[in-house]
């Protein structure tokens, strides 16, 4: 499962949460630990993520050219966004971001990109959550993503989980010549939303794992 767009700090920051510390952990069980991004997990994010594109033809990653914000993900994300990792024993298996959209009032998941063995249990979902709990505590209306058209199983799992694709497409010139669709989300009060969010048992074994509350507030290091 896979999710992109270019991230370069925004001009207009709005729902910009509070500052977070580079590493601090969130949650951690049984060799799992969720926590934010440090500049130095660079190049094991940009192996996971070369890793995912590999499984798709034509897709190839550069960082430098395609996705510079991941030499220093932590720097790239510390005005008001968030870079999530998950962590097995010390591999990066999962990871997620979030950025404020120039759209005032919605928030941009970014950066979804889940390890092909931890694929099919939840992870992806959860991760996906995790956005959204953040864009509800900071007041948000709707999320936003662009995802390459390739990555069908993806949108899928967007599609499950409430989000609706647009018209409007995207073209990279990036190494790849990307093309992106866009999703949308409205977040529409939890308990009318409630049928959009992941399966209690995947969020509760997920939630479990990390200690981290079922209330729609923001997970904090």
């Amino acid at each position: 499962m896979a999710t992109e767009t270019n991230s370069a700090p925004r001009g207009h920051l709005s729902l910009s949460g509070p500052p977070v510390s580079p590493g601090a952990i969130i949650g951690s069980s049984a060799g799992l630990v969720l926590r934010y991004a440090r500049d130095d997990d660079a190049d094991a994010i940009i192996e996971l993520i070369a890793a995912v594109w590999s499984e798709y033809p034509g897709k190839t990653l550069v960082a430098a050219v395609d996705m510079p914000e991941l030499l220093h993900p932590a720097s790239a994300y510390a005005q008001g966004g968030r870079f999530w990792i998950v962590e097995a024993n010390g591999r990066i298996i999962g990871t997620i971001a979030l950025m404020p959209s120039a759209e005032r009032g919605v928030v941009e998941l970014q950066k979804l990109y889940v390890a092909r063995g931890m694929r099919r249990n939840g992870l992806g979902s959860f991760l996906c959550y995790l956005v959204e709990r953040e864009a509800r505590a900071r007041g948000a209306r709707a999320i936003e993503l662009w995802s390459d058209v390739k990555l069908l199983d993806a949108h899928h799992r967007y599609e499950q989980l409430g989000y609706r694709r647009g018209e409007a497409l995207k073209h990279y010139n990036d190494t790849s010549a990307t093309v992106r669709s866009y999703y949308r989300k409205e977040l529409a009060p939890v308990r009318a939303d409630a049928a959009t969010l992941p399966s209690p048992e995947i969020l509760g074994r997920w939630q479990s794992l990390f200690a981290i509350g079922a209330e729609a507030g923001a997970a904090r290091g």
